[in-house]
């Protein structure tokens, strides 16, 4: 019924800020891996974020037989979300990665749960998301995204559930 996802991106563009989907990963309720693969980027990359996105030009690369065209990924994430209920972090990056969508009801996007959000500071009562390494160490006990190391999707899509899961 429940499906975590999380994307790592790469920089496109001539400075590198626009984002394009590199990896992809889907796992289930008990964190089992239903899709964790490379997406092959059309666009030349001009930063590829190794040091945050663990992705590296040989995982995209078209003579990756491993790595995917984004339209053939897009096609089974759309698959995998059937008559699912997506739950992530910050889920309307990923999801426009992917250039798909999920109806509102069927997401559940830690970032934007109120309990997690802490005020802005600024005056209007405005809240803003935390991070999800912040909230996993919050509310799990366990420590992801280790300063100084990469990101890896699966163990953010992993993290994602726990955290939902804390609070269902």
């Amino acid at each position: 019924k429940y499906i975590a996802i999380d994307c790592e991106m790469v920089g496109v563009g001539t400075d590198g800020v626009k984002s394009a989907l590199a990896r992809v990963s889907v796992v289930d309720w008990d964190g089992n891996v239903l899709l964790d693969t490379f997406v092959r980027v059309s666009e030349r990359v001009t930063d590829f974020r190794t040091h945050v996105s663990g992705v590296r030009p040989k995982d995209i690369s078209v003579k990756n037989t491993n790595a995917m065209e984004h339209s053939e990924v897009r096609q089974q994430v759309e698959t995998l979300l059937l008559n699912k209920i997506l739950v992530g972090h910050a889920l309307k990056n990923d999801l426009s990665a992917l250039l798909i969508s999920h109806p509102k009801q069927d997401t559940r996007d830690t970032a934007k749960y109120k309990p997690f959000m802490r005020p802005s500071g600024r005056s209007g009562g405005k809240l803003r998301p935390r991070k999800l390494r912040d909230l996993v160490y919050e509310q799990c006990g366990r420590v992801i995204q280790v300063e100084g190391e990469s990101h890896c999707s699966v163990d953010d899509a992993r993290a994602s559930m726990e955290l939902f899961k804390a609070v269902k």
